[in-house]
């Protein structure tokens, strides 16, 4: 694919044609229920338009806007092979996913029209991406790429997860990361991260609504006012959190995190 550097830094409508058939070859290649495939390419969109959002008001120099948006695009590449060989989305039951479509996107060659410069970030922040946090010697160009793809990734999930857990019972078992929707389960680690205001992790969740608690938490992992910005007035994150229980031991990290959300919405200090 010839995508010489246009006039337009952010015109890569080459790269989303590429991706958009990619999706499409996967479609047809899965011998079941495939929308759990299209979820991910209305994701891989949802992510775009966030990023392109964040480029606009954060991001100034040109070749660092193009590759944040070609890092948005490709960061989830690597999801319809994870689901067609694993059916799962969930990296510790199959592959990282970060990790593996940085080598995909170097052998299928849709980068090759691209400058090394690009091609190193975009690759370096599709690695990266899922990471818990990132390296502490990651060269700074890397790391704003991959905080863009980050914080547009965490603000398109609060979409998907809400759209999903605002739809009928029982949760696709894909979706919620075969989590089980019991009330009784509960990470004591993670209400502690909501409290304390750390961002909770994956590897502690017991349950949906856990879940529900370690997507509020993303709050304190945007990197840029933008993002936080974005993140506090969104609709989805207030759904998400106030859908856990108001009783019982979910009480005070749902009220915390909803007056986190108010406060950044207002500029005040919070618990």
């Amino acid at each position: 694919m010839n995508t010489t550097f246009p006039h337009d830094p952010a015109d890569i409508s080459a790269h989303e044609d590429w991706f958009a058939a990619y999706a499409q070859r996967q479609y047809a290649r899965c011998p079941g229920d495939v929308s759990p495939l299209r979820l991910k390419r209305d994701h891989t969109f949802g992510v775009l338009a966030h990023a392109r959002t964040i480029v606009a008001e954060d991001i100034d120099d040109p070749l660092t806007a193009r590759a944040c948006l070609l890092a948005a695009l490709y960061h989830d590449v690597a999801r319809f092979e994870q689901y067609l060989r694993y059916d799962t989305f969930r990296d510790k039951d199959s592959r990282n996913h970060g990790l593996w479509g940085s080598a995909i996107l170097r052998h299928a060659g849709c980068l090759d029209g691209e400058s090394p410069a690009i091609r190193r970030l975009v690759r370096a922040a599709v690695a990266l991406h899922n990471r818990y946090a990132l390296p502490a010697r990651l060269p700074a160009e890397a790391a704003r790429v991959t905080q863009v793809v980050r914080d547009a990734d965490k603000l398109d999930i609060l979409r998907v997860m809400d759209e999903h857990l605002s739809g009928p019972r029982p949760y696709c078992p894909t979706v919620v990361l075969g989590l089980p929707d019991d009330p009784g389960r509960v990470s004591d680690i993670v209400l502690a991260d909501a409290l304390a205001g750390r961002v909770a992790a994956y590897a502690d969740l017991t349950s949906v609504n856990d879940f529900r608690v370690l997507l509020g938490t993303w709050l304190h992992d945007m990197h840029f006012s933008c993002s936080r910005r974005l993140f506090a007035a969104s609709a989805h994150a207030v759904r998400l959190i106030a859908g856990l229980p108001s009783s019982g031991p979910y009480a005070a990290a749902r009220a915390c995190l909803l007056a986190r959300l108010e406060a950044v919405r207002t500029d005040r200090p919070t618990c």
